[in-house]
């Protein structure tokens, strides 16, 4: 059984540098998903992380918080495009192997956003096969966009969109907030998910609130083959709720073996 190394956030990571965050999850074996807020350059991140022996799998394209790909105003949806290229440029130089995108968060403001959400990701599916890495689309919830909320809509989407390298995630409270059964979500599209990200209710630690994990847990043990990420919004004291959520989803992954 192929048992999926446990990544995390950077934001999640504790730590006050990207050098104190990458030693830590060396420390753990665990592999780092960086995050582009489009504040940073990548070289000084490159010459980081070649000084640690840890892989950075995935990518945020952290901006599509504010800037809107379906936005009604064509300078944004450029600005937004671009920063989305942008972060798959410093995956590809990274070694990583997925990005992290949205749709909207909100609500669209473009006509025909279906339409123009379909246009914009097979260009993304290019240009992502170009470089060798994957686009992933992460349904958000209902409590989060009013657009494609559900994995099961996200995932009739990128059906459609018939592009090998864009591909569906999914968010265990993203799944919750929209109503979702979280474990049969996951068991239904377990083989189709590229990414996993672990998040409680109210974007806490897993094991820290409402969500019941094993059965899910268990399902990700046996069978997926996608990255599996934490991530979450750390609280008063982020070293102590990062080791427990460490351990609490690595003893659940091995109950499940």
């Amino acid at each position: 059984m192929r048992v999926p190394s446990l990544g995390c956030t950077e934001f999640a990571v504790p730590g006050r540098t990207l050098e104190e965050k990458l030693g830590l999850l060396e420390s753990r074996r665990m592999w780092l998903e960086l995050v582009n807020d489009g504040d940073r350059r990548l070289e000084p991140i490159l010459t980081t992380v070649s000084n640690f022996n840890i892989p950075i799998l995935s990518v945020q394209a952290n901006r599509l918080h504010s800037l809107r790909l379906l936005s009604d105003d064509l300078g944004e949806r450029r600005a937004a495009t671009r920063h989305v290229e942008e972060t798959m440029e410093w995956a590809a130089a990274l070694g990583a192997e997925n990005v992290v995108t949205t749709l909207v968060f909100g609500d669209p403001a473009a006509k025909d956003p279906y339409r123009l959400a379909l246009e914009i990701f097979r260009d993304f599916g290019w240009q992502a096969e170009e470089l060798g890495i994957t686009v992933s689309v992460e349904p958000l919830g209902r409590n989060r966009t009013s657009f494609l909320p559900r994995v099961s809509e996200v995932h009739s989407f990128v059906s459609e969109l018939g592009q090998e390298h864009v591909r569906l995630m999914a968010d265990t409270m993203h799944i919750h907030d929209s109503g979702d059964d979280v474990r049969e979500v996951v068991i239904e599209y377990l083989d189709e998910i590229s990414e996993l990200q672990l998040r409680d209710t109210d974007s806490r630690p897993p094991g820290m609130g409402r969500l019941d994990f094993s059965g899910v847990m268990e399902a990700v043990a046996r069978k997926f083959k996608g990255l599996l990420c934490l991530e979450y919004k750390p609280g008063a004291n982020p070293k102590a709720e990062f080791d427990f959520t460490c351990g609490f989803v690595l003893r659940l992954i091995a109950a499940a073996r």
